[in-house]
């Protein structure tokens, strides 16, 4: 009897995946569209995305419009954090959750996000970070939060550089719609991370840290490197 009714349970699972699937495509057809028009948007590198998952995709965070620019970029279908404030904005936090988001509170350890984060990988998603955390107040890459270095080493799994070139100037802070400037999504080269079952230490998490941020400011133009 068990047997017979799991059927129906699985064949539920697989077409509520599959909807979940063509509602992900379609709204990023709706922003790569959008941005194509409102931006001019280029993607670089491309070749350099890796065929399957799971990876950790990482930039720069000078816009609120990041997160829509690289999931719009990526072939894969990419899981993103963001702030837990957003969850609780009316049409906003259920949209969000639609497309595979989920929340994260900021400036404190957020076991559930870390949970989520993991269960993303261990299924051979994608999971989309900004690892400074919070949007660069000038454009130019700040320094890191240790979560992407963290969970970077908890798993193992390759990470993949990704910036965000000039989307501070085309949706500013506080500006509800793009301006039209030229906005070039470049995707470097994924590298390898050692997986780690240890203690994590200060040294170490800063160290790979910066070995990201580096790798990200490489495909940075001048005026949006970290200031030596």
């Amino acid at each position: 009897m068990n047997a017979v009714a799991s059927v129906p349970d699985r064949t539920s699972a697989r077409l509520t995946a599959r909807m979940s699937d063509w509602w992900y495509l379609f709204w990023k057809l709706v922003m790569s569209a959008f941005f194509k028009m409102t931006t001019f948007y280029r993607i670089e590198g491309r070749e350099h995305e890796p065929r399957r998952g799971p990876f950790i995709a990482t930039g720069n965070h000078a816009s609120a419009a990041d997160p829509l620019i690289i999931g719009a970029a990526l072939r894969h279908r990419a899981a993103f954090m963001a702030k837990a404030e957003l969850f609780a904005v009316p049409v906003v936090g259920p949209w969000l959750r639609s497309i595979g988001s989920f929340p994260v509170r900021r400036g404190q350890p957020d076991r559930s996000a870390i949970r989520r984060s993991h269960e993303v990988l261990n299924a051979g998603g994608v999971l989309m970070m900004f690892p400074e955390g919070t949007r660069s107040p000038d454009g130019r890459l700040q320094e890191p939060e240790p979560g992407a270095a963290l969970l970077a080493l908890r798993t193992g799994v390759p990470v993949l550089p990704v910036a965000v070139v000039n989307s501070h100037r085309a949706m500013p802070k506080g500006s509800p719609i793009p301006r039209f400037r030229r906005v070039t999504v470049r995707i470097g080269r994924p590298f390898a991370v050692s997986k780690i079952e240890g203690r994590l230490d200060h040294q170490l998490l800063n160290e790979w840290g910066q070995r990201i941020m580096a790798e990200i400011a490489k495909l940075l133009p001048e005026d949006q490197k970290p200031l030596v």
